[in-house]
């Protein structure tokens, strides 16, 4: 298969792979899991005052998806949390010339920051009350 350079870039150095400890203050994760996709992603995002301040993945998939979780984690980072609920998954597939029969994967790894999101949201109110 034929990969663009923007995906081969990523691939191999993708911004944000790894993980953020557990200790670090307004971390939420999320998962997701498609085992007949091949895909199998993690985000750790770490939201203070309303804001992303870091954003780490890890990600068991093609290079199509680490590219996504790459470019993802990067345009996330100084973003108001809000904005896991505001991704253009087709955005990312045409900027990284993602396949059609990959778009599934993109998904998942959508999924997994509405994870986050919920995680974030659900801490929030628990907060507030």
């Amino acid at each position: 298969m034929d990969y663009s350079s923007e995906v081969l870039q990523r691939f191999g150095l993708p911004h944000g792979a790894g993980q953020l400890s557990g200790e670090t203050a307004g971390v939420v994760r999320g998962e997701a899991e498609d085992r007949s996709l091949g895909i199998w992603v993690r985000f750790d995002v770490q939201v203070l005052d309303g804001s992303i301040r870091a954003v780490r993945f890890q990600l068991f998939g093609c290079p199509h998806a680490i590219a996504a979780a790459s470019l993802i984690a990067e345009w996330l980072e100084g973003k108001r949390a809000r904005s896991l609920t505001r991704l253009d998954m087709r955005g990312v597939a045409r900027t990284l010339d993602v396949p059609v029969e990959k778009f599934g994967k993109l998904l998942k790894i959508e999924d997994a920051l509405l994870a986050c999101w919920r995680g974030f949201s659900g801490a929030s109110e628990t907060k507030d009350s």
